[in-house]
């Protein structure tokens, strides 16, 4: 008897492509939607979300009493407090946007389902494992080394503090412990228990923040990626075809049109949907940049300039990959208008070749990602996003050193 054996081929499904960006949204109690209706949403979820928003509201007052009560008293105080600012309204900017726009990104998703190849053919054809590998590899990448980072920035100070703690000279002496973030609180954090718990609750913060301007990119990407995998199918079913000389020819037109146009619609709803978010991670980014710059270049501790620098660099790492896929984006859109001039058009009938100018001058309008249609995201504009960044941070360290601060 000939034992059967079961294809052990691992076919990526449309909720694979995001899964890692909504496990880190769901990491915070948070679902977007649901991918099937009986599907549940945990008393653990609803938990963690609630702890959540505690701890926000926590650290968050803590923040505007710093404000008040506390003097920034050195340049580095300012732009250390800054960044911190600016990163953590970029990242509720994100959160705020991925919530109020989630019916939209369910539709899109679940229309993209509806589009998914099915067959094995198919699969090869839109090269389904290789564009999921591509995604999968960069959303880990940009996970780890994100989430790393912020691990250092909350585990540095403990480390500092416990170290300051033990080798203390005068054991009587008060010792003041240090926390990760600038935050004054309404008790004496000296004590060993409240310095636990501000810290537990800072941390909280920190990883939350994090992880929701990490999601909120890589949500990005990955819509963005899928609409990229579907706009390479169409170019190569496009250069594949070979026209017969007869009317039949038309059928197959039409349809490829009509896919074009929708994909176009896709990716037009996407830069919607994420438009205003990614005007202000470019502003927020320049900013950032520029800021810790200066806290790299000014600042004493080897230890501080080598957390900025880890910083600086999960950045513009983070900005990179958002802008190339955008760039992917808009090479293949424009790639659709070059595959209908390179396949044998020619061996068709006139009836064909005239209509055929119709879908040539549609994919003329490419489609795109841009910060709230203020410019393109591409790679042009990561290079003008780094050189703004390096002008200003040089404007703003001359401006200093003359000053004398």
């Amino acid at each position: 008897m000939t034992p059967i054996f079961k294809s052990s081929e691992f076919v990526p499904t449309v909720p694979d492509f995001v899964h890692i960006p909504f496990f880190l949204i769901k990491f915070l109690g948070v679902k977007l939607f649901k991918w099937t209706p009986d599907e549940p949403i945990t008393k653990q979820q609803i938990t963690i979300l609630g702890l959540f928003t505690v701890f926000s509201i926590f650290n968050f007052t803590s923040m505007l009493l710093y404000v008040v009560y506390e003097d920034l008293e050195t340049l580095l105080d300012i732009t250390e407090f800054v960044l911190f600012w600016g990163f953590t309204l970029n990242a509720l900017m994100k959160g705020i946007s991925m919530v109020c726009f989630r019916r939209e990104i369910e539709s899109i998703l679940k229309g993209l389902i509806a589009k998914h190849p099915k067959t094995a053919e198919e699969r090869a054809a839109y090269q389904l494992v290789p564009y999921f590998r591509t995604i999968n590899i960069s959303n880990k990448y940009l996970s780890i080394w994100h989430l790393s980072i912020t691990s250092i920035f909350v585990v540095h100070p403990l480390i500092a503090s416990i170290h300051g703690y033990i080798s203390r000279e005068d054991k009587n002496e008060s010792f003041d412990f240090t926390l990760p973030f600038m935050m004054t609180y309404f008790y004496d954090i000296n004590q060993p228990l409240a310095y636990a718990v501000s810290y537990f609750l800072q941390c909280c913060g920190a990883f939350h923040v994090s992880l929701l301007f990490l999601s909120g990119d890589l949500l990005l990407i990955s819509m963005v990626h899928l609409v990229n995998m579907h706009f390479g199918y169409l170019i190569y079913k496009i250069e594949s075809f070979q026209p017969t000389g007869t009317d039949a020819d038309m059928k197959v037109l039409g349809p490829l049109m009509v896919y074009h146009n929708e994909m176009l619609n896709y990716a037009e709803r996407i830069d919607n949907t994420f438009g205003l978010a990614t005007l202000l991670n470019y502003v927020g980014s320049c900013l950032v940049l520029c800021l810790i710059g200066l806290q790299i270049a000014m600042g004493s501790e080897a230890v501080i300039v080598i957390k900025f620098i880890g910083f600086l660099v999960s950045t513009i790492v983070q900005v990179f990959f958002v802008s190339y896929f955008g760039n992917n984006l808009k090479d293949l859109s424009t790639g659709i208008s070059d595959a209908f001039y390179n396949h044998p058009w020619y061996d068709a009938n006139y009836k064909y070749m005239r209509m055929l100018v119709l879908p040539i001058a549609r994919a003329q309008r490419y489609a795109r990602l841009t910060a709230f249609k203020f410019f393109e995201i591409s790679m042009d504009s990561f290079k003008s996003l780094c050189t703004t960044s390096y002008q200003f941070y040089t404007l703003l360290r001359t401006s200093i050193e003359e000053d004398g601060v």
